[in-house]
């Protein structure tokens, strides 16, 4: 899934930090998980505990970090996989949804002035997620299913989205991406054989009731707050009808927790909050060059609370300027600080 700053090309650079700086650990704690990469790439290895303020990566963590196992849809009658079922309804099948539940195709397809999907993808998306709630209400299929169900739609909009890379805005012209067939994609499973554990809450405010042995913290470093870039992936794993608005009908987030991290001032202190309530011996933290805090108030809080010989910070070069102007180049490396804590 493309989604802003996904941590898939540092997965070994992160390794490298553990296996360098640890000798011994069982509990891991993602506690910005968003697509869920970092947790998922550490599973096999740990027990895991993930969160995110987004749904829709609650959703995925549901589906990937609290099962251990594929869902086998015992009890959905006449349908062992409902995956394929889904993938191969026929138009005919399709058009059987009443007008009133396709939310998806009435406000984000042509139907609806808005060019986000196709026309027959929305259904596609109206008519899986309306049956999978449906399963879920009659007991055909148990939560880790049903948020094993969902986690497949979810991941599989991205491939047939008419966007340049978030959910901002749609494209004006379609992108031949768009006229795939929509499908939904199934997820790996890693069986780690340990009781893992995801929310999705206020990560600042869940370190004060979670313990274990690393903790890796990577947070938003610009103004973007993500909800409004991921709307619609946040409807498609809620799909609660939402009032939305403006042309590129986003749904209301004014009742929705924000995270900290997107303004400068807030930032700081938070982070100084969750270095401070941290209970984990080990600390991995993830941020860019261009992010909102500076390095010099990073390395300060972390040598405030965690053992200050034991500091280190890595710099990952990922872009090599900024600008093409030769006069405005400028080095952009992605960071992973690390220290360790007396707990």
């Amino acid at each position: 899934m493309r989604f802003i700053g996904s941590k898939t090309l540092l997965l070994e650079n992160i390794k490298n930090v553990i296996d360098e700086n640890v000798k011994y650990a069982e509990v891991f704690c993602d506690i910005f998980s968003g697509t869920s990469v970092v947790a998922n790439f550490f599973k096999k290895n740990y027990k895991i505990i993930s969160n995110d303020l987004l749904y829709f990566s609650y959703v995925v963590q549901k589906a990937t970090i609290e099962n251990n196992k594929t869902p086998i849809f015992a009890n959905i009658p006449k349908i062992t996989n409902p995956v394929n079922y889904l993938n191969n309804l026929t138009n005919v099948d399709l058009e059987k949804l009443p007008m009133k539940k396709r939310f998806f195709q009435n406000n984000y397809s042509p139907i609806g002035k808005r060019m986000y999907l196709t026309e027959d993808n929305a259904l596609r998306i109206d008519f899986a997620r309306n049956k999978v709630e449906d399963w879920y209400k009659k007991g055909y299929i148990v939560d880790s299913e049903y948020y094993y169900l969902i986690a497949t739609i979810i991941e599989g909009i991205p491939f047939v989205s008419n966007i340049s890379g978030t959910y901002g805005a749609y494209n004006k012209k379609w992108d031949k991406r768009a006229f795939k067939k929509f499908e939904l994609k199934t997820l790996p499973v890693v069986d780690n054989k340990m009781k893992n554990k995801s929310y999705n809450v206020d990560g600042v405010k869940l370190l004060k009731r979670i313990n274990g042995d690393i903790l890796y913290i990577d947070p938003p470093y610009n103004e973007r707050q993500y909800l409004p870039n991921y709307h619609l992936l946040e409807t498609a794993a809620k799909y609660d009808n939402p009032i939305i608005k403006g042309i590129t009908g986003q749904r209301d987030y004014s009742e929705n927790e924000k995270s900290v991290f997107c303004n400068k001032v807030r930032a700081i202190i938070s982070f100084e909050e969750m270095m401070k309530n941290a209970k984990f011996r080990h600390i991995i933290f993830s941020y860019s060059t261009e992010g909102l805090m500076n390095i010099s108030d990073i390395e300060y809080i972390m040598k405030k609370y965690g053992i200050i010989k034991t500091y280190k910070l890595y710099k990952i070069p990922y872009r090599r300027f900024k600008s093409r102007e030769q006069k405005n180049k400028k080095e952009l490396n992605e960071l992973l600080f690390y220290i360790e804590k007396d707990v």
